[in-house]
């Protein structure tokens, strides 16, 4: 409201006061990320099978873990950076955590990943052979390819991993079939989930910053001010939980059936149906999703604008671009038509704009990106519920995943084009998988 003062006086008065305000929230990045390193984040690592050797017996601790291979094994080295190491370890072990025996159901092996200093200093002189064995070596590579690694987060988005910059100790169990589990053992620092909590919501306001700025001179519309004074019907609101029900029950299904999210558009096109289909009854009054013809050349620069800044400052500036295979090419207007634009048409088009019909534009984006989270983390629970345990999914809940759809409500506020949104949307998921850094 004070801001809007300004503006109505002065108007390079209010972009002075926003542009200070930005430097501000620009300088405490900086300062969170020197505090607290390693907030930010970083790209997963890719886990694949760099060698496959044998060893003799071999007895050590890692934390309060004690692990005996009485009988030696095989390790597979998965991954391997200038400080860390991610193997894999299989054979005939017994595990003793905090002095008790672990269920000989969950020793089959052990997945850690460790500094090198640390591995050396457990390895000793234990002599590692490279497997030789074709047959063998197969089989350990299938297991090797079912483990999950550091968890990830963001991952429909931009993928991240975050762990411990010193000391770095990260193992889970393996059963005799192979099969990891979870939750991991790690030594998380709270420090750094706290830098990444601070970090991230500073970010997402700067974000917002950004777009207010670039759109200096927007005003709602005659049309959205009377969206604001007919209040909507209580059936259309009884519809705002079943639509995004019925998409989480999509998210879930294919997630659970490992089913590429492209199956998704199912619940998108069955949500999108039940609302037409109530809008052509008279069910639901100004059912427009967002598509409306006088604003749809509104928009897209702040959605590119915004689509750089959340992979620049995640992920840090690229190297090149692999734009050379058709797929790639074919793979953007695939995201924005099948899974970008009928997410956004529900989300933005029908729910927050229902939602701010009935509680003002505000408190509308509010309910619509609590929501958000909330089916997130439901899809969450049911479908890796281990990752419940797992300190960073709660930034993934809290932060990223409601920051961002804070920053597309925001857009379609901006804009009132759900395209717009829609292109946003889309190159959140596509631009991780063309850059390469």
């Amino acid at each position: 409201m004070l801001l809007k003062r300004i503006g109505a006086k002065n108007y390079f008065v209010a972009l002075f006061v926003l542009l200070g305000i930005t430097i501000l929230l620009v300088v405490s990045a900086f300062i969170i990320t020197a505090f607290f390193p390693g907030s930010t984040g970083r790209i997963p690592y890719t886990y694949k099978v760099e060698s496959a050797s044998e060893f003799e017996p071999w007895a050590f601790q890692i934390k309060n873990l004690e692990v005996n291979f009485p009988m030696g094994g095989i390790i597979l080295n998965l991954n391997q950076t200038d400080r860390y190491r991610s193997d894999l370890l299989l054979g005939e072990v017994a595990f003793d955590y905090n002095g008790e025996p672990v269920d000989p159901q969950l020793t089959g092996g052990l997945f850690m990943v460790t500094e090198h200093g640390f591995f050396e200093e457990v390895r000793g002189n234990n002599i590692f052979m490279p497997v030789e064995d074709e047959t063998l070596l197969a089989h350990v590579t299938a297991i090797a390819e079912g483990q999950k690694g550091l968890p990830a987060i963001w991952k429909d988005t931009i993928p991240m991993i975050f762990h411990a910059r010193e000391d770095l100790v990260y193992y889970y169990l393996v059963s005799p079939e192979g099969e990891p589990h979870l939750p991991p053992a790690a030594n998380y620092s709270m420090q750094t989930l706290f830098g990444a909590f601070l970090f991230y919501i500073i970010f997402f306001l700067i974000i917002g910053m950004v777009l207010t700025i670039l759109s200096p001179d927007h005003q709602y519309s005659r049309y959205w001010f009377h969206l604001g004074k007919t209040t909507p019907g209580l059936f259309s609101l009884v519809l705002i939980p079943i639509a995004a029900a019925i998409m989480t029950v999509s998210s879930i299904a294919i997630s659970l059936e490992d089913l590429s999210e492209f199956y998704a558009t199912i619940g998108y096109a069955l949500a999108l149906v039940m609302l037409i289909l109530s809008a052509k009854k008279g069910k639901i009054d100004y059912l427009d999703f967002g598509l409306r013809r006088d604003k749809i050349k509104n928009g897209y620069l702040l959605a590119l604008t915004a689509a750089a800044l959340i992979i620049f400052v995640i992920r840090g500036l690229p190297a090149g671009a692999d734009l050379s295979r058709f797929q790639i090419l074919i793979q953007l207007p695939l995201l924005f038509l099948i899974l970008a634009l009928p997410r956004e048409m529900i989300w933005r088009g029908y729910i927050q704009a229902f939602l701010s019909r009935r509680l003002g534009v505000t408190n509308g984006l509010a309910a619509m990106v609590l929501l958000t989270a909330i089916t997130h983390f439901i899809i969450l629970v049911i479908t890796d519920p281990w990752m419940v345990s797992y300190p960073y999914t709660y930034l993934e809940t809290a932060v990223l995943v409601p920051g961002t759809a804070a920053i597309l409500g925001y857009l379609y506020l901006r804009t009132e084009n759900i395209l717009a949104c829609a292109l946003l949307h889309s190159l959140l998921f596509w631009l991780p998988g063309v850059l390469h850094y």
